[in-house]
């Protein structure tokens, strides 16, 4: 695969604006998945996968860095580009960023800021806790659920890309990245014809994509690209100072705003961290907005309420007798409002698409008395004919269409099977080492399985929104175990950890793995060199994750006021709320009444969705989010989303690319300068 070649025309890697030059040959790669895509894809990732470590324990926040691995990816090839044997191409880029992404996300995926420390140090005595993972332990279950979402993608992507063609909001934005990067108009008109097909709208209502790319002339391009590499090492310089200042002077973390009576009672200040100003720089506004709003409602509003009502006699800040605890109760009720009626939406929806159109064919084949013209004229076409696990020739009478076929792309339906049967087995395995006899064969069976459709459900849910529900549609296996794991198990909680973890992971990687395919498909990338990639970066993730979790659980106190965990937390409480433990007082009303909001929300949101009206529809998602949150770290991050306001509503989306790199910058220099105070604090060095 690395190292064979064929000759080819390929357009150079640099050029002039004014004259193009003549083509000439170059040696060029057979396969997109090269030696060099691969390492520099893993060390984008594993700086990615440092930050998202770092700040995913602290606020549970987990960025999806496709943009700016895009970036990063592209900034240094731009550097080493007279020492190319052959130009960096499009195709190669695509991977390099899936590799990354995948890599980056590994936090998540395995549950390093989650599941796992929940199991390690949020499960009591009673619950057969504390339940430590040596390394071995640790390194089965990150290799047992790495891979098994990656797989059961694969016979989905022509339904999701061809059949049913869905938006994905961030593998379009990659796609058209790499295309103006690399000044590619063929990728430009790709973007534009499947905007088109997906907006029903004719090509000449459009400006043309090739217009756009004619005219971003070269020298145009090494401004951009120099400016915004130059905005991302000045923004990782000023945090990586600020993480070292803030590590011997621990007092400048925070500034009490509103008085020392309202940081120490009540918890608000505001952080001086950078990375969550970023987060407020790269989440939409609106988003921020429901956020800030959900820190008011539930630490503004909630939080007294609880205490003076004695329903959380505690400190504010204690999880299980403070009002802190008490308001995440209120926001796992609004998670599970929204999850209800995503989920049941979705469950719908496929019926309508799937089950309803067969039923309606077998019932004219019965009867005769039905019209097969009129059978789902929704989206089905010639190809949908094609069986689920098989392939047909493609058709040529659309750019859209035709690209999923691919030199590299004859894999059969067996083949298929054969990559799920892999991550099955492996899955099972891993769960038998880690848990033995007390995992019911059945139940297991079941989580696992539930996997498939689930993972249609949230594929569906981010191609549509752009936001994925895997944390949320994780909880559904959790209450459907509980009927087969009795209470009365010692291991009940632990058993339901484990199945939220395989199906959290399973389902987001399989809704990442196909906005994946939507990039590759736009930017004509071979399938199987992206899942490769996937695989590559699945793997090598699991590892990298594992090892800087086990750092910093080394090093650091966790829980603490610096590592709440609030993702964890809020996971346990799901698991317990399950057996009917751990519910405090008073909470009973209020829970029901957030989880009727968080679904009425929802529903809102859904019937709102084309219509300008749609943003002033709460999140359900956000408002939780805005409750179990520091209001420190959620106020630093409504500056970042007041900047980007103004950004946006004054130069709108042309200094996008400019604000990515800037919190690119703040995240990734204050997660990697944690490394360094973490040195530091093993050295035992003191704080002044």
């Amino acid at each position: 695969m690395v190292g064979s070649s064929v000759r080819r025309s390929n357009r150079p890697f640099r050029g002039t604006a004014a004259t193009k030059p003549p083509e000439v040959e170059v040696t060029q790669p057979q396969s997109s998945l090269t030696l060099r895509s691969t390492v520099v894809g893993i060390v984008v990732g594993t700086l990615i996968c440092l930050s998202n470590t770092y700040f995913g324990l602290r606020t549970g926040f987990i960025a999806i860095m496709s943009l700016p691995s895009t970036i990063l990816g592209f900034a240094f090839f731009k550097m080493v580009q007279d020492h190319l044997q052959f130009p960096f191409t499009p195709q190669e880029h695509t991977v390099l960023v899936v590799i990354a992404s995948s890599l980056g996300l590994m936090p998540f995926t395995i549950g390093t800021v989650g599941i796992l420390p929940a199991m390690e140090f949020l499960t009591g005595a009673s619950e057969n806790g504390p339940y430590h993972l040596d390394w071995i332990r640790l390194l089965v279950w990150s290799i047992g659920v790495s891979v098994l979402g990656v797989t059961v993608t694969l016979p989905l992507r022509r339904r999701f890309l061809v059949q049913e063609p869905l938006p994905f909001p961030f593998g379009t934005s990659s796609a058209a990245m790499i295309g103006s990067l690399h000044r590619d108009s063929k990728i430009a008109e790709r973007i534009l014809l499947a905007q088109n097909e997906l907006d029903c709208v004719d090509n000449k209502d459009k400006r043309s994509a090739r217009d756009d790319a004619e005219e971003f002339g070269d020298e145009s391009l090494h401004r951009t690209w120099t400016r915004n590499n130059n905005l991302i090492l000045l923004s990782f310089c000023l945090a990586a100072l600020y993480s070292f200042s803030a590590y011997f002077l621990p007092q400048i973390r925070t500034v009490n705003i509103f008085g020392s009576y309202m940081a120490h009672t009540w918890l608000f200040s505001l952080s001086t961290s950078p990375g969550y100003v970023s987060i407020g720089l790269i989440v939409p506004p609106v988003t921020t907005l429901w956020i800030v709003v959900g820190c008011i409602v539930g630490w503004g509003v909630l939080s007294p309420m609880a205490t003076i009502r004695g329903w959380a006699p505690g400190p504010v800040s204690d999880w299980d007798s403070g009002s802190r605890g008490w308001i995440m109760w209120i926001a796992v009720a609004l998670i599970l409002g929204d999850t209800a009626v995503t989920v049941s939406t979705m469950l719908l929806r496929t019926l309508s698409d799937y089950v309803f159109p067969y039923a309606a064919d077998f019932l004219v084949s019965v009867s005769n008395t039905l019209p097969l013209g009129k059978r789902n004229r929704h989206f089905r076409n010639e190809d949908d004919t094609e069986p689920l696990l098989g392939f047909s020739e493609p058709s040529t009478t659309s750019v859209h269409t035709s690209s999923l076929s691919y030199q590299d792309d004859g894999w059969s339906a067996s083949a298929y099977l054969w990559w799920i049967f892999m991550g099955l087995i492996l899955c099972f395995v891993s769960m038998f080492i880690l848990f033995g006899s007390s995992v019911p064969v059945m139940a297991l069976v079941f989580a696992v399985l539930a996997i498939l459709p689930l993972s249609h459900v949230n594929i569906r849910c981010y191609g549509e929104t752009g936001t994925g529900g895997a944390a949320y549609i994780a909880k559904i296996p959790q209450f459907l175990f509980a009927f087969m794991v009795p209470s009365s198990d010692p291991n009940a909680i632990l058993l339901s950890l484990a199945v939220a973890g395989v199906v959290e992971a399973s389902v987001w990687q399989a809704a990442e793995m196909m906005d994946e395919f939507k990039m590759g498909h736009l930017v004509n990338t071979p399938p199987q060199s992206l899942f490769y990639g996937q695989l590559i970066g699945s793997l090598v993730g699991s590892l990298i994750s594992m090892l800087v979790y086990r750092l910093y659980t080394t090093v650091f106190h966790f829980p603490s006021d610096g590592f709440p965990m609030p993702s964890a937390h809020v996971l346990i409480s799901t698991a317990r709320l399950v057996y009917g433990k751990g519910l405090p007082p008073g909470l009973v009303v209020f829970g029901v009444s957030a989880s009727a909001l968080g679904a009425a929300f929802k529903i809102l949101k859904d019937l709102k969705r084309d219509s300008k009206l749609s943003s002033l529809v709460p999140s359900s998602v956000a408002l939780a989010a805005g409750m179990y949150i520091m209001p420190e770290m959620i106020l630093a991050q409504g500056i970042g989303g007041l900047i980007h306001f103004f950004v946006l509503k004054r130069w709108g989306n042309t200094k996008e690319a400019a604000l990515i790199s800037v919190a690119t910058g703040f995240i990734l220099g204050e997660g990697l300068f944690s490394l360094v105070t973490m040195l530091l604090q093993s050295l035992n060095v003191p704080h002044l």
